[in-house]
């Protein structure tokens, strides 16, 4: 019988898609790799043939035939790292278990009590922009608790983190597979699809190319598509099946795998499904059934996981596609084969647990359970998805650089690596053409040569070599274009917070008691505060003033209790003694625990409000509330 470190053994390589060193696995269970050595062969004696075979230069690696031949199942592998064993746990608190017992949690990761207790040291840390989060913990066991809408924003946090970079880098999809290069079938497949002149967006090549690489993956294994397609006299043929076949016939060619019309037909129908405008699609996509289930999963996703994807035609297309090639295969009595897509669910726990929810919606509309192949397929579309949300959010920049392509490079791989988190390059081109910089729709220019135009796009100019002058001016860019982008939500939220019945202006006031004392007041008579809220602000002043050298006091609560967020405005003709300063102005704070997040825009535009004694004098001189704001938003 094997002992718990030995079948754990069998789990990680079993969800391993490559071979794991000895010193490795070693450092994962906290052993030395001689016991590892020991371990494997123990393993193999006990199943009576070589399970987990080695290589001298790569490692330990699972035999999958011989595991199903005799019937091995593995559990899922929590994550080794650190980062991936907190991302794992928060997963499992917000969807899995009310509770984790931290002793069984020790068993099943093979690591002390001192790491896990590090591991809840860092997702405190995680969870501390979000007040209404709390992890808690009692006796064995932790627990998360707080706030269902906080819960949706760190998952969607550490959702928008899993993704960022990953579905859209080539370069990082190709390192899941080691037998075969997936870039040099980008090239091919690219130079295919210039030959027909098939044009196929940008953001679409990364998920095309993902389930390329599982066909290959599964060709090399000697599993095949062996499905009977209802409609098949009518897919050899159009463009996207030749592409396909062209492709495939260099792929066996290359890997010495059998060319199977089966795989052809399959990958076209992919190449197919990006094609929203043939009248065949926008026929089927019109079925009320499909358009309601569409409905249901947008729904599900926007209301469970705060992702919102209804205007994600892509998204749409590629789900809708999958279903009816999911019910054709129904139809025809056949099951998907395995597609050895493990990698996928290890490394991107977090979009693999929406694929799960989306695939629960989908069985109640097909009538048939979907094994974790199909999940992994859903994962595909919903990393795309998510990844594609990452990008919208980043700033669109295109690249005049007359130089060759080994030059530029260079330069674009640079600009990439300092600000990838904030733009992404959308196009490089030799020289500039209006008509195609406009078709880009990009929110920047950067240039290497000098430039003028007309199109009112805001243009940086930057050396092929990037230095430090370089980079700042491209920042500079960068934050500007962030002031702009948020200056209406900004203005939103202040107009929200600064009611227009919770400013008020006065020649004098007596002390600042009587000055709280008035607006604490009028908020707890507008149904806006708690009972305790006065004598929480009270408390506070208590402790120490809250005036500032610059002429102006913000008190605030020494607890939240509110029942709505704002801000409430006392403009003073006379200064007041308030603490050691004499203040014009009063803020009272009065900001939900669950809104601590608009402390940080509130203070952002005091500090640059209070740094400028222009701007200051404006505000206490405003005559009402209409010019007051316009001094606040401008």
């Amino acid at each position: 019988m094997l002992s718990k470190r030995q079948s754990h053994i069998v789990d990680i390589l079993s969800n391993e898609m490559r071979p794991v060193t000895g010193k490795d696995l070693g450092r994962a269970l906290g052993v030395s790799d001689r016991t590892i050595r020991s371990d494997v062969e123990a393993i193999n004696g006990e199943y009576g043939c070589e399970l987990i075979r080695a290589s001298r230069r790569s490692g330990y690696f699972v035999d999958h035939e011989l595991m199903k031949a005799q019937n091995i199942s593995s559990q899922e592998v929590i994550p080794q790292t650190a980062h991936q064993r907190c991302v794992w746990l928060i997963k499992e608190l917000l969807f899995r278990n009310r509770e984790i017992n931290l002793i069984d949690l020790q068993e099943r990761v093979f690591v002390s009590g001192y790491s896990i207790d590090n591991d809840l040291r860092k997702i405190r840390e995680m969870i501390l922009k979000y007040p209404g989060l709390r992890l808690v913990r009692s006796k064995n066991h932790i627990r998360l608790s707080g706030d269902e809408g906080d819960k949706r924003k760190l998952y969607k946090e550490l959702l928008m983190e899993e993704t960022k970079g990953n579905f859209v880098n080539l370069n990082a999809i190709a390192e899941i597979w080691k037998d075969f290069d997936l870039l040099k079938l980008e090239d091919d497949f690219a130079e295919i699809c210039d030959k027909y002149d098939y044009r196929i967006s940008e953001m679409e090549y990364p998920l095309i190319m993902l389930h390329a690489g599982v066909s290959i993956e599964r060709m090399l294994n000697h599993n095949y598509v062996s499905e009977e397609l209802a409609d098949g006299g009518n897919q050899g043929t159009g463009k996207e099946y030749q592409i396909a076949d062209e492709l495939f016939a260099r792929i066996s060619d290359i890997y010495k795998v059998k060319l199977v019309k089966e795989e052809v037909l399959r990958f076209a129908g992919l190449l197919k499904g990006k094609d929203r405008v043939t009248e065949e699609g926008t026929a089927k996509d019109g079925d009320e059934g499909m358009e309601r289930l569409m409905g249901d999963i947008l729904e599900i996703l926007k209301q469970e996981f705060d992702i919102d994807l209804s205007a994600d035609e892509d998204f749409r297309s590629g789900i809708i596609a999958h279903i009816r090639l999911l019910m054709k295969r129904q139809q025809n009595q056949v099951t998907a084969n395995d597609i050895y897509l493990q990698e996928l669910k290890r490394k991107y726990p977090l979009v693999f647990e929406m694929a799960v929810r989306v695939a629960q919606c989908i069985e109640g509309y097909c009538g048939t359970r979907l094994n974790e192949n199909e999940i992994s397929f859903l994962a595909l579309h919903l990393g795309a998805a998510c990844e594609r949300m990452n990008t919208a959010e980043q700033y669109r920049a295109v690249a005049i650089i007359p130089n060759s392509y080994i030059m530029s490079k260079p330069c674009v791989d640079k600009l990439m690596l300092r600000f990838g988190n904030r733009m992404t390059v959308v196009r490089v081109c030799t020289f500039f053409e209006e008509r195609k910089i406009v078709q880009d729709n990009p929110d920047l220019i950067l240039t290497t040569v000098p430039l003028k135009h007309h199109l009112g796009i805001p243009t940086v100019q930057i050396s092929l070599f990037i230095n430090g002058e370089d980079e700042s001016r491209v920042f500079q860019m960068l934050n500007y274009l962030d002031k702009r982008k948020y200056h209406k939500d900004f203005v939103n939220l202040m107009e929200r917070l600064m009611r227009k019945d919770l400013f008020h202006i006065r020649e004098s006031m007596e002390s600042r008691e009587e000055i709280l004392n008035f607006l604490c007041d009028s908020l707890y008579e507008k149904g806006l505060s708690g009972e305790n809220f006065k004598e929480n602000v009270f408390r506070r002043e208590a402790l120490s003033d809250t005036s500032f050298v610059y002429g102006f006091a913000v008190p605030h609560a020494i607890e939240p209790s509110m029942r709505e967020s704002c801000i409430s405005i006392m403009i003073l003709k006379e200064p007041v003694k308030w603490g050691d300063f004499h203040v014009s102005l009063v803020v009272l704070l009065a900001i939900r625990e669950t809104d601590n997040s608009l402390l940080k825009v509130f203070f952002d535009w005091l500090c640059n409000i209070v740094t400028d004694n222009n701007k200051f004098q404006e505000l206490i001189q405003s005559s009402g509330y209409e010019e007051f704001m316009n001094h606040v938003i401008r």
